[in-house]
């Protein structure tokens, strides 16, 4: 199975991956970004997600409301995600009731999780090196996104 292309602007990627991008972002220019403002059915820590991702997605130009679908289920499964690990925290991962111990079916739900946050982010071009690509295009002097802003997408300042 070939590898998925990679979507980047970032000089320190191939030539042909920055081209392919461009010619994304060029084809995209007449389809409707997406909404800033969540969907309704989104809520807590999915719909803070959605209205802090959306916008820098829609600065770098190859996300389009085509891709909605993807971004709500990236935003739903991260909040799974953080609810399951917060059970953790709380419970643990093995608890004992009656004398016998029990796997936390909570760890098989952020597990599960976990991977789709990570399949959903590489569709979406969220990877370590996208994300670097987001702080590379974002300047403090216009008040788009910066590193911490970045973090707080993902819960790194809660």
């Amino acid at each position: 199975m070939p590898r998925k292309a990679k979507i980047t602007t970032s000089t320190n990627d191939e030539s042909y991956q920055r081209q392919r991008t461009e010619a994304l972002k060029e084809a995209n220019s007449d389809i409707k970004q997406l909404p800033k403002t969540a969907p309704k059915h989104l809520t807590g820590v999915a719909s803070r997600l959605w209205t802090t991702l959306v916008p820098a997605l829609n600065k770098l130009g190859y996300i389009t409301v085509a891709d909605k679908s993807t971004i709500e289920a990236f935003c739903i499964n991260y909040s799974v995600m953080r609810e399951a690990y917060e059970n953790i925290k709380d419970v643990g991962a093995i608890y004992e009731n009656s004398g016998r111990y029990y796997k936390n079916p909570a760890t098989a739900v952020l597990n599960d999780a976990t991977g789709k946050v990570k399949s959903l982010g590489g569709e979406l071009g969220l990877s370590p090196s996208s994300r670097a690509t987001l702080i590379d295009l974002a300047s403090d002097d216009d008040g788009s996104l910066n590193a911490d802003a970045i973090a707080d997408m993902f819960g790194g300042s809660q």
